[in-house]
């Protein structure tokens, strides 16, 4: 961040929650599609939608082959310190993501946002599971911000309304609604 003027606009790349729920004022939104990372369920979330005994999992930015459909946002350039402080107290209280400079493409050219990228050395790092692994933690994980299930639920939600679905999500609903119904 030292390196940004006062003047320059400070747009942040949104992939899971912070797309239907911004913690701060913006004043710009866009659809962006971020290449060379993947959103995984990939960290641990022992508070917010988990416990310390049956924790959660929680999406983050993986480098890799594809890309990542999501949400800009243009922080309210009025609102600057205060939208960085909330999204920095959200994002990064446990120092699980690393915060870096993308390029997002968007319809009207590429953006340089703050992406939130998982930390693999960081002890919340979870690493990969297989669509039916994460299933199981996620449809029994619940925590102060609400379930697991309904993250994924309203990520998925929100991803479709942006016209950026996820066929990996779309298949790992699937199978959460299965075994919160009994079906699975």
């Amino acid at each position: 961040m030292a390196d940004i003027l006062p003047e320059d606009d400070i747009w942040l790349f949104a992939y899971g929650s912070l797309i239907w729920n911004p913690c701060f004022v913006h004043d710009l939104a866009r659809p962006g599609l971020l290449h060379g990372h993947r959103r995984r369920f990939s960290i641990w979330t022992a508070h917010a939608r988990g416990t310390p005994e049956r924790p959660g999992l929680g999406l983050a930015l993986e480098p890799g082959d594809g890309s990542c459909g999501g949400m800009l946002f243009r922080i309210d350039p009025g609102h600057r310190d205060a939208g960085l402080w909330a999204v920095w107290q959200r994002e990064m209280a446990t120092g699980i993501y690393r915060a870096q400079w993308h390029p997002v493409q968007t319809g009207s050219g590429p953006v340089r946002a703050i992406c939130f990228v998982a930390d693999r050395s960081h002890p919340q790092y979870a690493g990969a599971f297989s669509t039916d692994e994460a299933a199981h933690i996620i449809a029994q994980a619940s925590g102060n911000f609400g379930s697991c299930a309904d993250y994924l639920k309203d990520t998925v939600t929100a991803l479709a309304e942006l016209g950026h679905g996820d066929p990996e999500l779309d298949a790992l609903l699937k199978l959460v609604t299965e075994r919160l119904s009994g079906d699975a």
